[in-house]
């Protein structure tokens, strides 16, 4: 079996099931949980799945970007002094951002083949026909034909609204206790295919940050209002290729030392990444008269069944663990380990 903890540090393995490389990266956490130390954590990644799953023959892909550069984008109060020159300096930042965030995404998938995508700019000039101007099927196959592409991807339209916000001390109304600034924008993506009529899928970002620079008084440095409108799109842009692409995301495991000689001796062999051997302890105490001691051995197995990316193994081990007592900890993993087994073959299924 791959052997992968290494105390403090951080190591990759290659774990080959079939035909598909699954890539688990761990992170060993050394702080404890609980009471008087009744638990270590185990932190790792795991492959979420999109929410959108592309035809399998779906391989190279166009952005494109076909949101009007308009004032009425934004709120109405927002336009006031709005020039020419700053409307493109404003547009420029909001495109450039949001697809720099959707490229971040694409880049970190395991799907290869889409991290190089063409880019393509053709820019709308109505604001009030969204559904009567999506792309064509004609226009999509031409284009993609031209490009030698499978789908478009497509930022149809963009909204922005800034406000400030005032909250002022109850006992003196006069002064500021708080101010802050509230960015909100709406960002509608259609994804299109040559062989469909109509979008193959649509949806829209909803997103809002805030920025505060007086705090309980006190003033502190924000970035320029510019520079919030950039993180802002950048942030909405990394949102939607989460929403395409399977992505990885962080998670935890308690595994318990509990109060035991024989659970404490185990976790010393598991920070020195020795879990061979922490293993042949924790077996050993599915034996042992006290359920709640073979309940947390139990979920202690099923921890190094899924690091070795053997979920139905972990699924199996925690069910035991059930039966032997209720812990909280171990109904709560049981719920997120079915999840996971739950998405394994639609994972597999887009990474291919």
């Amino acid at each position: 079996m791959y052997k992968f903890l290494v105390p403090g540090g951080k190591s990759k393995v290659n774990l080959f099931k079939g035909h598909s490389k699954i890539l688990v990266t761990l992170f060993v956490g050394l702080g404890l949980y609980g009471c008087a130390g009744i638990y270590s954590t185990v932190d790792f990644e795991v492959l979420e799945p999109a929410t959108v799953s592309f035809p399998a023959h779906v391989g190279q892909l166009i952005i494109m970007n076909r949101a009007p550069v308009s004032l009425y984008v934004f709120e109405e109060e927002d336009r006031q002094g709005i020039k020419q020159e700053h409307l493109v300096m404003i547009d420029t930042a909001i495109s450039k951002n949001t697809f720099r965030g959707l490229l971040s995404v694409l880049q970190q998938s395991p799907i290869e083949r889409f991290h190089t995508p063409f880019w393509i700019s053709d820019r709308r000039s109505d604001t009030t026909s969204l559904q009567d101007l999506i792309l064509t099927k004609r226009e999509v196959a031409d284009l993609c034909n031209q490009y030698g592409a499978d789908a478009i991807i497509c930022l149809e339209l963009y909204t922005m609204d800034i406000d400030q916000h005032n909250v002022h001390y109850s006992e003196a109304p006069s002064i500021v206790q708080t101010h802050y600034y509230e960015i909100s924008n709406k960002l509608h993506w259609n994804i299109y295919l040559p062989e469909r009529p109509k979008p193959f899928d649509s949806y829209t970002t909803v997103d809002t940050i805030f920025f505060t620079d007086i705090q309980d008084g006190l003033t502190q440095s924000i970035p320029s209002t510019l520079e919030m409108i950039q993180e802002s799109y950048y942030k909405s842009g990394m949102k939607y290729g989460r929403y395409l692409v399977p992505v990885w995301i962080k998670t935890s495991r308690m595994l318990y030392k509990g109060k035991g000689d024989s659970l404490k001796k185990a976790s010393k062999h598991t920070s020195r990444g020795e879990w061979d051997q922490a293993y042949e302890i924790w077996e050993g105490l599915t034996t042992s008269a006290d359920s709640a001691i073979v309940s947390k051995a139990y979920n202690n197995m099923a921890i190094y069944h899924e690091l070795e990316d053997n979920l139905d193994s972990a699924g199996h081990l925690l069910n035991l663990a059930l039966e032997y007592d209720t812990l909280e900890v171990v109904r709560y993993y049981k719920e997120e380990l079915d999840t996971r087994i739950m998405n394994r073959y639609e994972v597999l299924k887009q990474v291919r």
